[in-house]
């Protein structure tokens, strides 16, 4: 009876729980061209950049951006995009995208990333690192 009562009070805390995953931009090679735009998908995540003119492929990472919510703040924000150089030498962006899902995001497990100011004059942090694995976040699920 007790080992009955305490797996329900363990199933039940756990539906209450919050889920921490985390993920980071895909790598160049699992980025690919689908009826026209730029594509990916890195674990249960998928990422998608605008629509685009010509099929190209991802030649390197470039960096990442997150922008707070609030201030500086770490803790709460949105992974904005991962930014990449194509084949031809132009710029692609490919931006989360898990739809109908409320998402909050962290840098909060990770180094990498460096407060800035964009040229609008907001906080903002940017991962410059070539490997994606190192431009971390967290995200609540």
């Amino acid at each position: 009876m007790i080992s009955q009562l305490t797996c329900l009070c363990f199933l039940a805390g756990a539906g209450i729980t919050q889920v921490y995953a985390e993920e980071s931009c895909p790598y160049p090679s699992s980025i690919k061209f689908v009826n026209g735009y730029f594509q990916a998908t890195n674990g249960r995540t998928q990422w998608k950049s605008r629509e685009v003119d010509l099929p190209d492929f991802a030649n390197s990472f470039i960096g990442a951006l997150f922008t707070p919510s609030n201030g500086k703040e770490r803790e709460n924000g949105l992974l904005d995009r991962c930014v990449y150089r194509m084949g031809n030498g132009k710029i692609v962006a490919l931006q989360y995208d898990r739809p109908g899902q409320p998402t909050t995001m962290s840098l909060t497990s990770s180094l990498h990333w460096e407060l800035a100011v964009d040229p609008l004059k907001l906080d903002v942090y940017v991962c410059l690192d070539s490997q994606p694995d190192n431009c971390a976040f967290t995200v609540e699920i």
